[in-house]
Parts: C-alpha cells; structure tokens; sequence
C-alpha cells in the first residue's frame, strides 16, 4: 500500500515537474528554431547576392543587364533584356551620331555614319552591358545610357569623335561632361572631327535638310 501511494505521489510531482519545465523548454526551443530561421535566411541573402550580382547593382544603380544584338547606326542599338527576355531599340542618350544611309527616305547618309556603327558594333554587339534608362524619345523608345565594363560608352563615343554631344534637352544625365568630351575630342581632331569643315554636317542639320527636301 505504502508503495502504491509513494508511486502514484512520485508521478503527480513528475507530472507537476513536467508542466512547469514545459513553457521553459518550448520558449527555448523557439528561441533555438528562430536563431536558425535567421541564420538560414541570412546565408540564403548572401547566396543570392553572391550568385546574382545584377540584383544589387540594379537595386543601387538603376541599371539593367542586356545583351546588343546588333547597332543600326552610332546611336541606335537592338537590345534583349536579360531577366525578361524582351527585344527592343534602344536610343543612345546625350550623343547624336553621323547618319547612316536610309533606303526609306533614299539618303546616302553621312560622312564617318558607317564608320561609327562599325565602332559600335565592333565593340558592343554580340556582348552583354548594363542599361540605363533615362527618358523616352519622340518614338517611345527608350533613351539610355550603356555602360560597358564599368565605363559610360556614350561618352566614349563622343570621346573617339564618332558622335557629337546631343543639344537638345536631356534627363538624368550630366549633359556638360558630354559637351566637355566633345571639345576634347574637336581639339585632336578624332573622328568627325578630322573631316574638312566643307563635309562636315551636325547629325541635327543633316536630318532638317533631309525633312525639307521630303516636302518639296
């Protein structure tokens, strides 16, 4: 009898042991599963970011991977997005290359026009570069800026003498640094700017003697 009552007294105190130490090991134990849940999510972030560098740079910078399929002329290039896969032309921002010969309009383009492309094309097409959109042009294309290992490529072009510093109004970019590059580019007389001034035409003259020959 002594033994039932010393056993059954035994159980109730375990019992009562159980439900005190119970709340202390369940916060313990989700203090623990949180700690990992953490930790998890943390090497998780960093992994993401180790194998998606475009993530960051596109959060930090504004920019986009793409790959150029191809450059119709010094300024105006065919792109594919990378995340969606979305074809589309794309204008060069601050920068107004030579023309290149129109079948539509029968114009036989500009002086150092397919030289500029082919400067373009040798370098970019084929590659993939980062994107900036900094406006839409007077076609709903996007107007952006290509950086190219880092380096801006529309002041790099204007640095070479293979366009001019676009004169119009521009968004979201340092127009004076464009005109600065021209300059540069004018005084070693690169590109464009080895031409006699007797051939040399800006892009923009070019274009409004183009639109007046159309309307007669």
């Amino acid at each position: 009898m002594k033994k039932r009552m010393s056993l059954r007294l035994g159980q109730r105190m375990d019992q009562r042991m159980d439900q005190r130490m119970t709340p202390r090991l369940g916060k313990g134990i989700l203090t623990t599963i949180a700690a990992a849940a953490i930790a998890l999510a943390l090497q998780w972030t960093n992994k993401g970011q180790s194998l998606s560098v475009t993530d960051v740079t596109t959060e930090k910078t504004g920019r986009m991977p793409a790959s150029v399929k191809h450059c119709h002329d010094g300024d105006t290039c065919r792109i594919v997005t990378e995340p969606g896969h979305m074809w589309m032309n794309v204008r060069l921002a601050g920068i107004d290359a030579p023309e290149t010969s129109n079948r539509h309009n029968k114009s036989k383009g500009q002086p150092m026009g397919d030289e500029a492309t082919e400067y373009v094309n040798g370098i970019l097409a084929g590659k993939t570069v980062e994107i900036e959109q900094v406006d839409l042009d007077a076609y709903n294309r996007p107007v952006v800026v290509i950086w190219n290992d880092g380096k801006n490529f529309n002041l790099t072009l204007v640095e070479n003498g293979f366009a001019e510093a676009y004169r119009g109004a521009v968004k979201r970019i340092d127009q004076g640094a464009y005109v600065q590059a021209e300059a540069g580019a004018k005084l070693a007389k690169k590109g464009i700017w080895s031409l006699p001034d007797t051939i040399r035409q800006s892009p923009a003259e070019y274009r409004k003697g183009l639109r007046q020959q159309i309307k007669k």
